[in-house]
């Protein structure tokens, strides 16, 4: 065997040993990626549960302020890291205008412009309109990621999006039905707004994720959203304090902890390392959630009409881990190599 056979050979070798490595690690990434979605999606599925108990109690926008004002006083002591990431993002150099630019959009985006047409629309819609409009959030992601970030989804995925689409129309039909009224077009039309935002939001942070780090983006993108609301809510945030029990209080300690830091932290990292369009689908957890909340903690009756569709949106989310590991296996194109 001649030395340049010889050395090919062990080059092979070489490569055939790392590839299965590096393989198992893109596998245990995006594993790591989907279980961090799940539990955020679980965290917000579990937040309407208090935001019933505690806007029955204050004024809404009130709740909202505080709410979002006591997480920003939670993130103070991430300061000293995001001093560290302004000096150095982990794409190398310094911000540039277009990182501040995108963080202020995608702040204003996911906390005002997704919290606040929710938190007004559903004052006018019925929960299972609201939970169907909600649901749509799957579709303005994929949508903006297709348009903005090139992500064309698979046919697999497209299936898998019909699919867990099928089980939040069954959750919502049997919970009670459908009954759309002229009154409810006005929040129809804010939560579609707030499910459109939230769309861009978490196609728009996923770059800028992966470029500065899930921390100081969270942290940033959280502040920049609460200034507003603190500045237009200040005379609701002072009226619902001062209406608000010690019981209230533990709610809303317990909600910002949950569903506003460690929720969207784990979601701005699972974005970050799966395409917008797949973890978009793990959205259809939120109405299912919402469900088996209603049931174990606020006593609402089960039907099994609802477990049809638990079983159809867990299906959704199935197929979609299917299609990720279908086009990860799929070998490089002929424009790729």
């Amino acid at each position: 065997m001649t030395q340049s056979a010889m050395t090919q050979s062990a080059a092979t070798d070489v490569a055939e040993r790392v590839e299965p490595e590096q393989q198992a690690r893109t596998d245990s990434g995006a594993l790591t990626a989907y279980i961090a979605i799940t539990i955020a999606v679980v965290l917000w599925g579990l937040a309407p549960v208090a935001t019933r108990y505690l806007v029955l109690r204050a004024d809404p926008l009130g709740v909202l302020g505080l709410r979002f004002a006591m997480c920003s006083l939670l993130y103070l002591p991430v300061l000293p890291r995001l001093a560290a990431a302004r000096r150095r993002p982990s794409g190398g150099g310094r911000w540039t205008r277009r990182d501040v630019l995108l963080l202020v959009g995608c702040g204003l985006a996911g906390i005002v412009g997704y919290n606040v047409p929710v938190t007004y629309g559903t004052q006018h819609v019925q929960a299972a309109l609201a939970g169907i409009l909600l649901s749509t959030e799957s579709l303005w992601i994929a949508g903006f990621g297709a348009l903005l970030l090139k992500e064309r989804p698979s046919p697999r995925l497209l299936g898998a999006l019909a699919v867990g689409g099928a089980g939040v129309a069954t959750l919502l039909i049997a919970g009670g039905g459908l009954t759309v009224r002229a009154s409810m077009l006005a929040g129809s039309a804010l939560i579609l707004l707030g499910a459109s935002m939230w769309g861009l939001y978490s196609v728009c942070v996923g770059p800028l994720i992966r470029r500065v780090g899930t921390l100081p983006v969270s942290a940033l993108t959280l502040w920049i959203g609460t200034v507003p609301l603190v500045l237009f809510g200040g005379p609701a945030m002072s009226s619902a304090a001062g209406h608000m029990s010690a019981s209230s209080w533990i709610v809303l300690v317990l909600y910002g902890l949950g569903p506003n830091i460690i929720g969207m932290l784990l979601w701005n990292y699972g974005v970050s390392r799966v395409p917008a369009s797949r973890a978009a689908v793990f959205l259809y957890l939120y109405p299912a959630v919402g469900v088996a909340g209603g049931v174990l903690l606020l006593g609402e009756r089960a039907t099994a009409g609802m477990g049809i569709g638990g079983l159809l949106v867990l299906s959704a989310l199935v197929l979609t881990t299917r299609a990720q590991r279908a086009r990860d296996e799929e070998p490089p194109s002929a424009q790729d190599r």
